[in-house]
């Protein structure tokens, strides 16, 4: 390939000059693709004390960056199966689970929750519009969002409930994204099938996908691996040693007892949640696992008005669990987003392009862009934008 030059401004022959080496070696990664280079550039920036990255594209992983330290101390490096605490993406992973019950015709999607738990869950205000499966996982229940979860029902259902709920929009009817609902998920799991929480998921999710990951450190197959919970100053808040030490999970079918657990108590790695994001990327199957059936995958990403009969007339952000997000492309990307203290989680993918996307940062305050955690925003981009095929 020849490349003819004129005579341009000094500002402008720098361009000519970048452009003209782009051309002139092949190899050199474009300004917009995704590199180990920019990704540093990224997490230290934003002054992160360790985190992790894993893209797929069609199941296989096309590009992984481990960063910083599991702690404060800056000693122990992250790697890509360092566990974190991964807050709200726990979500997204139990309804993983509470959709594979459904597919076993446990419930029907517009049953209403109350029938199927050993406690009830009712909006004194409509006693008789009951909360459904579907209502929970979409956040159209009117549940209010909370930080305290382990909500004794048998107790609340006895007495006045307006603390709990909307009191000016019947179920179904309003979307309002609450913890309460993710806590329900767990629940759920465990009234239906008989067992814990976390030996369902683990016997049908984790073992399948191949993930080290568990709804309390120790129970994590493997407990080598994990990272402090840090703070926005990048501060250690709990060790992995006092999280084994301060356990008090006791694996049994109890599903009173686990409310808090799917909200935000699964310890997954960046690899780990990308065999998830990927899994649901390729609807439903991985590295030849079924977890789910691409109907059902479907049907998670999904506006759940259109359905005959659906409890839920709202718009909402989410599906079934999985939340619709458009990047600044117009692209539509389907996932979940977890934060908690100094730590974010994110796990996207893109149908359209097969792509997934998994970004755990740890020790760091928060910012947000296109209303995501600003790393994870400019990763998708990136990750959308990048010529993986010339890879």
């Amino acid at each position: 390939m020849s490349v003819n030059f004129v005579k341009t401004a000094p500002g402008k022959r720098l361009v000519a000059l970048l452009l003209a080496a782009a051309m002139l070696l092949p190899g050199l990664a474009r300004a917009e693709d995704l590199t180990a280079e920019w990704m540093e550039h990224a997490f230290r920036s934003r002054d992160i004390v360790g985190g992790a990255v894993v893209v797929s594209r069609y199941g296989e992983p096309v590009f992984t960056y481990a960063y910083g330290s599991k702690s404060a101390s800056r000693m122990e490096p992250v790697t890509l199966d360092t566990c974190f605490r991964v807050a709200s993406v726990t979500k997204m992973v139990t309804a993983v689970g509470v959709m594979k019950l459904y597919e076993r015709g446990a419930f029907a999607l517009d049953d209403p929750i109350s029938d199927l738990l050993p406690f009830r869950v009712v909006n004194s205000a409509f006693k008789n519009d009951p909360i459904t499966v579907r209502q929970i996982l979409s956040h159209t229940s009117g549940v209010i969002q909370s930080q305290h979860t382990g909500i004794d029902w048998d107790y609340v259902s006895q007495r006045n409930t307006e603390h709990l709920f909307l009191r000016y929009a019947r179920p179904g009817t309003r979307y309002h994204y609450s913890n309460i609902n993710g806590s329900l998920f767990g629940a759920l799991i465990e009234a239906v099938s008989g067992q814990s929480l976390n030996t369902f998921m683990r016997e049908n999710v984790f073992d399948p996908l191949g993930m080290n990951a568990a709804y309390d450190p120790t129970l994590l197959p493997d407990p080598s691996d994990i990272s402090n919970q840090m703070s926005k100053s990048g501060t250690n808040i709990l060790s992995p040693s006092r999280m084994l030490v301060r356990s008090n999970y006791e694996d049994t079918c109890d599903p009173m007892a686990h409310l808090q657990y799917s909200v935000g108590g699964l310890y997954a790695s960046a690899r780990g949640l990308d065999r998830i994001g990927a899994m649901l990327c390729e609807e439903g199957r991985l590295n030849g696992a079924r977890v789910l059936n691409p109907g059902t995958v479907r049907l998670m990403q999904a506006d759940q008005r259109f359905f005959p009969g659906s409890s839920v007339t709202c718009v909402s952000e989410y599906g079934l669990g999985i939340r619709r997000f458009e990047d600044s492309h117009g692209n539509t990307w389907y996932g979940h987003q977890g934060i908690k203290d100094g730590l974010s989680s994110d796990v996207f993918y893109l149908p359209d392009k097969g792509l997934s996307v998994t970004v755990i940062a740890n020790g760091y305050t928060q910012q947000k862009l296109n209303d995501l955690v600003a790393i994870a925003s400019l990763t998708i981009d990136r990750a959308a934008e990048t010529d993986w095929n010339s890879k």
